[in-house]
């Protein structure tokens, strides 16, 4: 539960970071930079109407192989995984969280990194400026930042790779 409750926090304080902040979509156009917890919407693909239908034609159901890319740009974040410490350990459990980030640019100059670039430090600007999340979560320092080698163009990616330290149930004395 700690760790859906964080994953959805900061997927919150990610929409709001990107309520202004557009860049250009596969449709032409500039859209907001979508948040999305631990998955992309997946594609459907066609859907063929049964026999007797209109005309037997395929028929798209609002979402198919070719509009993945309408979800860039994006953030997706991420459970990596969790720890915990041994039993007596003063210590804080532990929530490694990952943010993809994603961005469409089919300009052959291949230089939609740098949008990519832009989003995951406006991230990191915002999580070093207040490192708590909902007085429960607090961001461990060093996290880290990097881009893809291999960019599947016109998509290219980043990630940052963070590690948030949450409190640690009491143990009581209760028998079962």
């Amino acid at each position: 539960m700690l760790a859906l409750n964080l994953q959805d926090a900061l997927a919150a304080r990610l929409r709001e970071l990107f309520i202004d902040y557009a860049l250009p979509a596969k449709n032409g156009t500039e859209q907001i930079v979508k948040v999305f917890s631990q998955y992309l919407p997946q594609p459907r693909g066609p859907i063929v109407k049964p026999r007797g239908g209109d005309d037997g034609e395929e028929q798209e159901d609002g979402y198919g192989p070719e509009d993945f890319e309408a979800n860039f740009p994006c953030a997706v974040v991420k459970f990596d995984e969790g720890t915990g410490k041994e039993e007596n350990a003063p210590d804080a459990a532990r929530i490694a969280v990952r943010i993809l980030v994603g961005v469409y640019d089919d300009n052959p100059d291949c230089q939609g990194y740098r949008d990519v670039m832009n989003i995951l430090e406006r991230i990191r600007l915002e999580l070093l400026s207040v490192r708590y999340l909902e007085r429960k979560y607090r961001l461990e320092m060093p996290f880290k930042w990097y881009l893809f080698e291999e960019q599947p163009w016109p998509v290219f990616f980043g990630q940052i790779e963070t590690v948030w330290e949450t409190g640690r149930p009491v143990m009581t004395m209760k028998e079962w």
